[in-house]
């Protein structure tokens, strides 16, 4: 039987992480081992990596989503063969291997289902030409939202952003044929995606919710943009580690691009509740506190979201208010009504292997399930 232990210096319970493995299995393998009991919660505090902190807030999403899926199997009575359970198939940033970088590496054709999942730029181009280039398409996206008369600058005030609804899904493809995804961002490569917008256009994709992300509050040290006809406090984040200046940008060592919470945007009030409220109800969460996950929200939305962000990109305490903003995009797509075509892409063997566990990946020890 278990012992309180006597009190010590906190440092003996802070284990630190360091673990560099971005797959899936044996990230969750990891997590197993530091769990909390009921009553030892002030005993245990890890310290891991940011980089880390971000795949595990990634599969964690992932967990939530296969969850999601295992209900609506059971809700209409099919079996795993039937229904199509998709684990591996989720949109990630976590291991991509650039194309050019094959080698030996066999192309290999993966279909990707973007219904009810969330996608961003999280690698982006660094160098001079293609952020202007992206900042271009930007700018270009908000004179052709004027030309319909839905201008950014007359939408609905958001925290620091315009929100647009209603926006035709040509002008979303229009967009994406004016942005320069890096290689690296396999997940948003804008030919694939464009397939499949234009595969749904007329049904579930056919209208969007477009939202400039901005900040509320300003500072001295904010990067306050205007290109764009109306004023933007930018969105912070740092370069990740293995940033490369002037070709490669991973934003943060997370790796994410958007804020938690931000797929609630354009959801009514009543949306919003039914989504809260079905998430406590399916995790048997009481009231009161509760952390809700963007899946929840995004299982209520009838119009896919297109977030803009430009980004001020620098270390935490760094001025930024005079450097020029990097345009990163995200996109939440809502569950289908009809069974749902997947889209493809041209992956080489190590991204297969890494998001797949296409070849045996070292086991580490403990308990099985």
């Amino acid at each position: 039987r278990l012992q309180v232990p006597a009190p010590v210096e906190k440092d003996h319970f802070c284990p630190s992480y360091l673990r560099n493995s971005q797959m899936y299995d044996t990230l969750m393998q990891m997590g197993r081992w530091f769990g909390y009991r009921r009553g030892y919660i002030d005993l245990c505090r890890l310290w891991l990596p940011e980089e880390a902190e971000g795949w595990y807030a990634h599969i964690t999403e992932s967990i939530e989503e296969l969850r999601d899926d295992l209900r609506q199997m059971e809700q209409v009575g099919a079996t795993p063969r039937e229904f199509g359970l998709k684990v591996r198939s989720h949109p990630s940033s976590l291991i991509v291997t650039a194309r050019n970088k094959m080698g030996t590496g066999k192309r290999q054709v993966v279909a990707v289902g973007l219904a009810n999942r969330f996608i961003e730029t999280a690698t982006l181009l660094w160098d001079e030409e293609s952020v202007a280039t992206n900042r271009r398409a930007a700018a270009r996206l908000v004179k052709a939202l004027c030309a319909i008369e839905k201008c950014p600058k007359d939408g609905e005030r958001i925290n620091g952003g315009r929100l647009v609804r209603l926006v035709p899904a040509s002008k979303i493809i229009q967009f994406l044929n004016g942005f320069e995804n890096h290689p690296l961002s396999m997940t948003t490569d804008t030919e694939p995606v464009k397939k499949y917008i234009e595969e749904y256009g007329s049904n579930e994709l056919s209208h969007w919710d477009v939202l400039f992300v901005g900040l509320k509050k300003r500072s001295d040290r904010t990067l306050v943009d205007n290109s764009l006809g109306f004023s933007l406090n930018c969105q912070r984040r740092a370069p990740g580690k293995q940033s490369v200046k002037n070709s490669t940008l991973l934003v943060s060592n997370k790796q994410r691009v958007a804020s938690r919470g931000v797929e609630k945007i354009g959801l009514s009030k009543k949306q919003r509740a039914d989504a809260e409220r079905e998430y406590r109800e399916e995790n048997k969460k009481q009231n009161g506190t509760v952390n809700y996950p963007d899946l929840a929200y995004r299982k209520k939305r009838t119009h896919p979201l297109l977030l803009v962000h430009l980004l001020a990109i620098g270390e935490e305490n760094e001025n930024l208010s005079d450097k020029k903003p990097v345009v990163a995009w995200s996109m939440s797509f809502p569950n289908f009504q009809k069974e749902e075509k997947r889209v493809e892409y041209f992956v080489n063997t190590t991204w297969f292997r890494e998001n797949y566990n296409d070849e045996d990946e070292e086991e580490v020890s403990g308990d099985e399930y």
